[in-house]
Parts: structure tokens; sequence; C-alpha cells
């Protein structure tokens, strides 16, 4: 207080932090927030971010949030959150962005509010009406309408943590995507876990290379829901050091993204993913345009066929012609895969 010299450690930062609000020593609390955020991990980000309620620091509260989000899988399964408190559980639950499906949040709750019980009233024989009771407005926090209805399906078989009313209204909800009158529950689509869909259904490999005089490989693509586009595979290449390519990601001659980049050869039909720096927003019923042209080696593989229609978890890709392309087609080719996040 006096010398305006300390040395903080991770063990202490939080609670010296709360002293140091309280007696409004700015320069202790950011020291103390310094040192939060460098040795912030997995294993204490939900503790610290129980902190950063208490001493309303945004900038950490995002890192920890980021953090979250990385290692999703990895924080929600493992027993720290159990402790977390219902206000930490519910910014959890409200963020947009996670990297799992919704199903583990769910899965998630259920073991926080198991352990509750156990805290509160110590029983290990919780009933679905305690769960529901523990969770409370923490409840319609879920996004069970972003579910698949199977998955939805098989995790009310049996259980009552739901009323009837309301699994009728989330079924109808999954079947017509409108809300009916008093529907409390969460709809909006978090970005979630990263996954695919492959446009080649059978990979044959070339005799020889995929034609050896350069010329442009590019598809056009369009979705029916609005999506994050996060990377695109491309076969690898015929021998030796592998292919250079220019590869753009278009919309009406607008670049939205473009890297020259060197895929490498390998034996077998391997893909290679061209992950974007930044997730591209992806507008339902809109065209797209991937374009890869080889200015150097060979590629070793192609897709025959492709599918003209592919759907992963509730989305639909279209696929049609680029005029300019040389040799892939929306039923033969290049650009096999698309990544995504929705």
């Amino acid at each position: 207080m006096y010398s305006e010299t300390v040395s903080v450690e991770m063990e202490t930062a939080a609670s010296l932090m709360y002293a140091a609000n309280k007696y409004m020593l700015q320069k202790l609390v950011k020291e103390c927030g310094k040192c939060l955020s460098e040795g912030l991990n997995v294993d204490n980000v939900i503790q610290v971010l129980e902190q950063t309620s208490l001493f309303d620091d945004n900038e950490l509260k995002s890192k920890c949030l980021q953090l979250i989000d990385s290692n999703a899988k990895v924080v929600l399964t493992e027993s720290e959150i159990l402790s977390a408190s219902p206000q930490t559980m519910e910014t959890i639950l409200n963020m947009d962005k996670l990297s799992v499906k919704e199903i583990v949040l769910y899965d998630t709750c259920l073991s926080w509010a198991n352990h509750q019980l156990q805290i509160q009233r110590s029983t290990e024989n919780s009933t679905d009406e305690m769960i529901r009771e523990i969770l409370g407005g923490l409840l319609y926090k879920i996004r069970f309408t972003t579910m698949e209805v199977a998955e939805f399906a098989e995790i009310i078989q049996g259980k009552n943590i739901l009323t009837a009313e309301e699994k009728a209204s989330i079924y109808d909800f999954l079947a017509t995507n409108k809300k009916g009158s008093g529907f409390m529950f969460s709809t909006g689509r978090r970005i979630g876990e990263e996954v695919w869909i492959e446009r080649a259904v059978t990979c044959v490999k070339f005799n020889g290379a995929w034609f050896p005089k350069p010329g442009v490989d590019a598809i056009n693509f369009s979705t029916d829901r609005n999506i994050l586009l996060t990377g695109v595979g491309l076969f690898t290449g015929y021998s030796g050091s592998g292919y250079v390519a220019d590869f753009q990601i278009l919309h009406s001659n607008n670049s939205l993204f473009q890297k020259r980049l060197t895929v490498p050869a390998t034996i077998y039909a391997n893909q290679f993913k061209v992950s974007v720096d930044v997730p591209i927003s992806i507008c339902a019923g809109v065209v797209y345009s991937i374009i890869a042209l080889v200015t150097r080696g060979q590629i070793a593989h192609y897709g025959h066929p492709c599918q003209t229609v592919c759907k992963k978890d509730n989305v639909t890709f279209t696929f049609s012609n680029y005029p300019e392309s040389t040799y892939t087609t929306e039923i033969y080719g290049q650009i096999p895969r698309l990544y995504f996040r929705h």
C-alpha cells in the first residue's frame, strides 16, 4: 500500500484482488488481473470466471469465455465446473459461441444439478423434479431447439425434467421452426463445433496425375441456413514436393479469402485442410465460389462421382458449376470437403 511494489502469485491473486478492490488500490487490482490472465488455463478458468463477476473485470471475463469456447469439451466435462455458481452457469449457457454440441451442455447441466443436490441436501438419489428445481431458469437457457430430433427424443425418453407441454412445444418447433404461445426456450443456434460435408462420394487416383496442364478447379455452392465457413479440403499432391496453388473464396467477384499455399504430396487419398484466417459468414440462399489454381506441381486424386447436394446437421449445401472451371464440375473433380460451424 505504501511502496507500490508487490509479488502476486496465482494461488492468492483472486483473494488479493478482492481486497485491493475493497481498498481502492487500482494498481494492485491491475497486477492481480494481469496475474490471473497470464495464469489462465482449463483447470482454473471456472474459478477465475467466478471472480470476474465480483470485480466487474470485462477484459478478464472475455479471456475466460474465449478459453472456454476453445476448450469447451474439456472444460464442460471435467469436475471443476460442478462447483460453479448458478450465475457462472448462466454466463456459460448464454454464450453464443461454444465449440460443442448442445447435448454436451445439457449433460453438464444435469451433472452440475446433481452435484448441487449432494451439497445442499446430502442426497445422491436425486429425482427429475429435484433436478428441475435446482436448474430453475437455467433450464430455459439450454437450446433444445437446436438439437437433432433423434437427440432430443433420446434425452427426454423416460425423463420428467421437462413437462409434457414443454416437450410437445419443442417437438413442434423442431418440425415447424415456429414458436407457440408461451414458448420460453432459447432458439438461437450457437456457433458450435466444427463439422464438415464430403462432396466426393468416391476418391479416385488419377492414372498419372490430375490433368498435366495448369487449369482452374472451382465450384459454386449455396446453403439453406446461415453458417460460418471455417475451411476447405483439397486433395494432396501427386509426387515429391506436392503442388502450389492460388486459393480463393469469392462472392460476386469480391474476394472473401485468398492465399497462395503449398499442398503436400501423400501416397494415399488424404485431404489437406485450408483453414480460413477468420470464419466467413455464409448467408442462406447466396451463391459463393471456391477457386484453386495450381501454379506448380500436380494433384494426385479427384472425386468421382461428387454430390450436388450434401446435408449435415440440418444444413443443406447445393453445388453448381463455376463457369470458368477448367476441369472440376458439380459431379466430378476437386474441392471435396467444406468445413463449417453453425
